[in-house]
């Protein structure tokens, strides 16, 4: 019986739970990495099993690389497609991996804005006692708050913190590039 582990295991001889214990991801992901096409493995000619090669483990461990970079199974199926015509893909990651940051960047702005209207609302609920809700309230404490000034104070220390970074800040002469356009 062969070494699971070693390198001698035949091209096309890792089956599912091999390759999920080499890979170090459970059984059902390589299973479904294979039906949307991101593995493509042989099948057993006797009894119809799926067999991945050690090209597979690379190809699942520089997935889960990928997704942690951000990049959606959308994004990897790109870049596999640009790998299998011959295509280099370094700047397509890139691109992806910018434009993955970018995204980030909103959210962050997104929950910081949400974590500003909590902390006001807490703040707010501080002094309120639990009441009943008046004629055409759901909840007091929601229908009183009032988070807009808590939105609006926080675009505008947005502004004034871009308004506050230095030429230097934006990334030197090409942010001064910019700053001017």
């Amino acid at each position: 019986m062969l070494d699971h582990n070693s390198q001698s295991k035949p091209i096309s001889g890792l089956h599912v739970a091999e390759l999920a214990h080499l890979a170090g991801v459970t059984p059902a992901t390589v299973r479904y990495y294979s039906r949307i096409g991101l593995l493509s493995p042989q099948r057993d000619a006797e009894n119809g099993y799926r067999c991945f090669s050690l090209a597979d483990q690379h190809r699942v461990s520089f997935i889960r690389r990928a997704q942690s970079l951000g990049l959606t199974i959308g994004d990897i199926k790109t870049i596999f497609q640009s790998i299998d015509q011959g295509d280099v893909p370094c700047h397509q990651v890139r691109e992806l991996v910018e434009r993955r940051l970018k995204s980030v960047k909103r959210q962050l702005e997104e929950l910081k804005a949400t974590r500003a209207r909590i902390t006001h609302a807490l703040s707010t609920w501080e002094d309120m006692a639990d009441e009943t809700p008046a004629h055409g309230e759901l909840c007091p404490l929601i229908d009183r708050v009032d988070t807009d000034d808590v939105v609006t104070q926080s675009r505008a220390e947005k502004r004034a913190t871009r308004k506050r970074r230095r030429p230097s800040d934006r990334g030197g002469a090409a942010g001064l590039a910019v700053a001017h356009c």
